[in-house]
């Protein structure tokens, strides 16, 4: 009987470490890469390349995060690629002592410059 009880325990303790760790799962966002200045400044549409020098990602309903590609596997070239532009990413929004961040696990933009849109007119 006891043996029972210990593998009860067991696999309780596997299924409560195992709730924590998935618990924690990238969340689909989204929003728009912009320069910090822009998304201070609220010119989100008319974002300057000048203004670029430290992008972040905004997201609809205002809010802006610092991005975080380490261990991403996601260069800083897809990064340049999307600005200015409607992407939806998968990450984790994580509090940092600067201000919230999010850490960026998959990055898709959804209108790439160049696409075809056809429309009836």
């Amino acid at each position: 009987m006891k043996t029972g009880l210990r593998w009860t325990f067991i696999a309780a303790t596997l299924f409560v470490f195992a709730g924590a760790a998935f618990g924690e799962e990238a969340a689909k966002i989204k929003g728009r890469i912009v320069g910090q200045q822009c998304a201070e400044k609220g010119k989100i549409g008319e974002c300057y390349l000048r203004w670029a020098d430290r992008m972040v990602f905004w997201t609809e309903e205002g809010d802006s995060y610092a991005i975080d590609l380490a261990g991403s596997g996601i260069q800083q070239e897809r990064l340049d690629e999307a600005y200015g532009l409607e992407v939806e990413l998968y990450g984790k929004i994580v509090p940092d002592k600067n201000g919230d961040r999010v850490q960026i696990s998959q990055l898709n933009i959804l209108k790439p410059p160049g696409s075809k849109e056809f429309f009836k007119g």
